[in-house]
């Protein structure tokens, strides 16, 4: 192996969507910034039931209005303008337009490669940003000023420095583990099947959200009749559900969902991926920072964890910018950064991990409560409002205007 050296104020260790993110939000800082992916680009499916998405909260659409990509964006999403929450086994349920109160849409939902490759051609366009893919860590070793990075980039080493080490790497994160930062880990038995179906009715921007035996089922809008699918369901069922063919799967969705979209016409491809809280014990260490999925990883129930990893890339370049930037002071920064983003974190996994436990019991006691629970949500206006202002993720995003503090 070769060996070069050189230097840059940040590296960022992981090149997915909030690496690439915290990338583009440093477009206009004076900091060189180095970004570091594993992996090569994926090939696109252009097959629409194949298409993986993406729910985009409205602090995501802030942000991303900030770092002057909105437009772009919003180009190919698909608002979600209502709610629709149910249970299995349960009559009735709550209906809530955000349009009744003033805060349309609640969110959006976007193509992955559509986000993917806008923020690449950002990240590509700025001056201040090197990429380095496919490129693993292998070492970071702490200085006086910051760390040592040893990166493999198509079996080279190469050796930087760096002021400031940011974990983007995922829920495995590897600079986690170099960082001596150890993270708690709860695992809910529990695999999310993942694919789009055809739908017989429009679904009219309406997002579903129905809660099963098994767990949560997410049935959220996309692009004509199409819808995204999330289908929790136990470790030791979802093979049989991947195995199914297409029929099979189908009428087993229909009876789980019910008729509220019609008939289920087509699934595309399904995938899995096991379920885990996992939430590291530190956000920070020595001139180092964790972001992302690499900080934590939550239930998907609420469609909140990439939304709570952009809120720390915004927080963390709100943070850079108050110090002007200064290397210099990229130490003193992170223990308050860590200060600031603990209430929305804290907020995101209680919420998140308290949805799930509750849906899982399903004594007669638990069910009758949470039918009270969903008549109060179906009948009153303020606690609807309480439900919205949750998945618009606006309440611990900073430098909001008053027009839009509804969460």
């Amino acid at each position: 192996m070769t060996s070069s050296r050189s230097s840059f104020d940040i590296v960022i260790v992981g090149g997915g969507l909030v690496g690439m993110s915290l990338a583009v939000a440093l477009a206009k800082s004076p900091c060189s910034v180095l970004l570091l992916e594993q992996n090569q680009s994926a090939p696109l499916h252009a097959n629409v039931l194949d298409l993986r998405t993406t729910g985009l909260t409205r602090s995501s659409e802030q942000m991303f209005m900030q770092a002057g990509i909105w437009q772009k964006i919003v180009a190919a999403a698909s608002p979600i303008e209502r709610l629709d929450i149910s249970e299995q086994g349960n009559f009735g349920g709550a209906r809530i337009d955000a349009n009744q109160h003033g805060i349309s849409p609640i969110g959006y939902m976007v193509p992955n490669h559509h986000l993917i490759e806008t923020l690449s051609e950002q990240v590509a366009q700025l001056n201040n940003i090197k990429i380095l893919s496919p490129a693993s860590l292998d070492s970071a070793e702490a200085n006086s000023s910051g760390y040592e990075v040893k990166v493999n980039h198509n079996g080279e080493q190469l050796t930087f420095t760096t002021s400031l080490l940011v974990g983007s790497d995922g829920g495995n994160s590897k600079v986690r583990s170099m960082l001596g930062i150890g993270a708690e880990h709860k695992s809910y038995q529990q695999s999310a099947i993942i694919t789009n179906v055809r739908t017989q009715k429009p679904h009219k921007n309406v997002a579903y959200e129905r809660f099963t035996q098994h767990g949560p089922l997410a049935v959220l809008p996309i692009q004509d009749d199409y819808c995204a699918l999330i289908w929790t369901q136990s470790e030791d069922s979802v093979d049989g559900y991947l195995q199914m063919d297409d029929q099979q799967f189908l009428q087993s969705l229909q009876k789980a969902f019910g008729y509220r979209l019609g008939k289920f016409l087509e699934v595309g491809k399904r995938s899995a991926y096991p379920l885990a809280l996992t939430k590291s014990n530190a956000l920070v260490g020595a001139h180092a920072v964790l972001i992302g999925n690499a900080a934590q990883t939550v239930h998907p129930v609420a469609a909140q964890g990439f939304n709570l990893g952009l809120r720390d890339v915004h927080t963390l370049v709100q943070m850079l910018t108050n110090i002007d930037f200064n290397p210099a002071h990229f130490e003193s920064m992170l223990n308050e950064y860590q200060q600031k983003r603990a209430p929305d974190r804290d907020h995101v996994i209680k919420l998140t991990d308290g949805l799930t436990r509750v849906f899982a019991q399903q004594a007669w006691p638990a069910k009758m409560l949470r039918s009270i629970g969903v008549r109060m949500i179906s009948s009153l206006p303020t606690v609807q409002r309480g439900v919205l202002r949750r998945n618009l993720g606006l309440r611990y995003f900073m430098d909001h205007t008053k027009t839009e503090d509804h969460g």
